[in-house]
């Protein structure tokens, strides 16, 4: 019989998923309540609809996440290799963030090259990695902000840089931005930067591509930009 000493559980990171998930859920039962109030106005109804479906996108991407995270512990996360082209990847990621990039306001620039960006690489989880970056980036920069995505092809690797001017990193966290529930350990990223599961992924499927990414930031309230680096033939 397996024993609690055996698989120990982290209380702090129980406690960060359960902040994560009461904050979407609380939007949806508001929401809800405005729904099901008498005359209630259009405009209103219409809002009160988008805020449920924006935070329902959020619950899953959580859900996701975490699933994910435990075929990353388990070793259970497969690439399915295909030719793909890299800026039909990144558009449709940038379509995916959408919804959150205009409720916050956010302005979004894209730089790609006119032509193919081909590589072999495994369209779900390349994409799931622009989507976390780009979600990354839309939650962590104040209203009205600006995000830049940028592709580069170059002979040998492609690169897709996301930056924004966003709250930044703080000095003592970058070090650690990628470690899976570091987040966790930090009292501001703790309120700030959510639980930490999304950019292990991207860490994570990079490296199955034998690729790497890496964060750069000035400092707290200087924006943060993450580069990804991929071989066309992994």
């Amino acid at each position: 019989m397996e024993t609690m000493q055996q698989h120990p559980v982290r209380m702090d990171v129980l406690a960060t998923v359960a902040h994560e998930l009461r904050n979407p859920i609380a939007a949806i039962q508001s929401a809800v309540r405005v729904l099901v109030a008498a005359n209630l106005a259009t405009a209103a109804r219409d809002e009160a609809r988008a805020i449920i479906d924006r935070q329902v996108l959020r619950i899953a991407r959580l859900s996701d996440d975490l699933l994910n995270a435990g075929y990353l512990s388990g070793g259970k996360l497969e690439l399915r290799l295909e030719r793909i082209d890299l800026r039909d990847l990144v558009g449709s990621a940038v379509e995916t963030c959408r919804s959150q990039l205009d409720a916050r306001g956010h302005s979004l620039t894209l730089h790609s090259p006119s032509g193919t960006v081909a590589l072999d690489a495994d369209p779900v989880r390349i994409t799931q990695v622009i989507t976390n970056l780009i979600d990354n980036a839309a939650k962590y920069t104040e209203r009205g902000g600006r995000i830049v995505v940028g592709i580069e092809d170059h002979r040998s690797e492609v690169s897709i840089r996301i930056s924004d001017n966003g709250i930044g990193i703080p000095p003592e966290l970058l070090p650690r931005i990628f470690d899976p529930f570091v987040q966790a350990d930090h009292a501001l990223a703790h309120s700030r930067y959510g639980m930490g599961i999304g950019l292990s992924l991207v860490k994570r499927i990079a490296e199955l591509h034998q690729g790497t990414v890496d964060a750069y930031s000035a400092g707290l309230g200087k924006g943060s930009t993450f580069t990804v680096r991929l071989p066309r033939n992994p």
